[in-house]
């Protein structure tokens, strides 16, 4: 087993200025964003907090609800908002989404306040350090972000939804980058996060770009925290070629093997540009045989799912099967 100390060491901890707004160049592809994850399988139903700024100081926010018990899928989306150099994550608003950043990669507090079908109320309390992708070895692939760190945590509140109260007390994610995205240089990537409580949780993000295989990711179990060296992924979609389940051995530097499960439960295509669909898919997981929650997002092309849409998906690959 190799030397546990290489993630947890000093060195690799991420400064907590980090978890503040950053000053971005005057640049439209220059962008900062945050992402607050949550799953409630029991309830058939999932949703994301997500707001951005580009180096422009053009912000924008997406709520959005979505999965069986919620039909129609809440979606309350803004851009395009001027905020000022001077607005910070200690008090940040865009639309109806309010984030308060409390103590550096420790709290936040989410809202979604009154205006639509769906309101929230969200805290976030880390269960572990931030893992930031700056950290590895390869660095923090430049047309993603200048840097970027991932985080899960317990997350409570109530989400309202048409009226009705939903209060929740379980685990979650999020993820703060900032620096360059340009959505089109990836061809397509696999990003997890999935929780089995405190102590068992895994992410990982795959991607296929400039021909290569970019993979960055960690571990936290045993009261470890290891960054991930491989993994083996495969899975079940549907005839839009929209994930249905899971699966994936996730090899960490301490030698540890880890299996995450996933079935997905609710689905969103979230179109964040022109050129790019993101397959949201919120699962009911086990993590080495432990019941848990989590999220596995697809990118891909839209003219390539365009492309594939007038083949039979839904027995599986075409390639298996011969293409007329």
């Amino acid at each position: 087993m190799k030397d546990h100390a290489r993630l947890e060491s000093p060195e690799r901890r991420i400064d907590p200025v980090h978890d503040s707004r950053h000053q971005l160049r005057a640049d439209a592809l220059a962008r900062e964003s945050l992402v607050f994850m949550l799953q409630l399988p029991e309830q058939n139903l999932a949703c994301f907090v997500y707001t951005w700024v580009n180096g422009l100081g053009k912000a924008g926010s997406a709520f959005v609800v979505y999965g069986p018990g919620v039909g129609e899928p809440v979606v309350d989306m803004c851009d395009g908002i001027d905020v000022p150099a001077s607005a910070g994550f200690d008090d940040w608003g865009v639309g109806r989404v309010r984030v308060r950043h409390g103590r550096p990669f420790q709290d936040a507090h989410v809202r979604v306040v009154a205006g639509g079908r769906a309101e929230l109320d969200y805290r976030f309390e880390a269960v572990h350090p931030a893992y930031a992708y700056g950290g590895h070895r390869d660095g923090c692939p430049g047309w993603v972000a200048e840097d970027r760190i991932e985080q899960s945590g317990k997350v409570s509140g109530v989400l309202t939804l048409d009226g009705k109260q939903i209060p929740f007390e379980t685990m979650g994610h999020r993820d703060h980058s900032w620096g360059t995205r340009d959505w089109f240089f990836s061809q397509h990537w696999k990003w997890l996060e999935a929780q089995a409580g405190q102590d068992l949780v895994v992410h990982f993000w795959q991607v296929e770009a400039l021909g290569r295989t970019v993979l960055r990711g960690y571990v936290q179990r045993d009261g470890h925290l290891a960054e991930v060296e491989t993994v083996d992924v495969s899975f079940d979609h549907d005839e839009r070629l929209a994930h249905t389940a899971v699966r994936a051995l996730v090899r960490d530097e301490l030698g540890r093997s880890t299996e995450v499960l996933g079935r997905t439960f609710a689905l969103y295509p979230f179109v964040v540009s022109p050129m790019v669909m993101l397959n949201e898919g919120s699962m009911a997981v086990t993590i080495d045989g432990q019941p848990g929650v989590g999220h596995v997002e697809m990118c891909w092309p839209i003219d390539y799912l365009r492309h594939i849409a007038g083949f039979d998906l839904s027995a599986g690959s075409p390639v298996t099967r011969g293409l007329p």
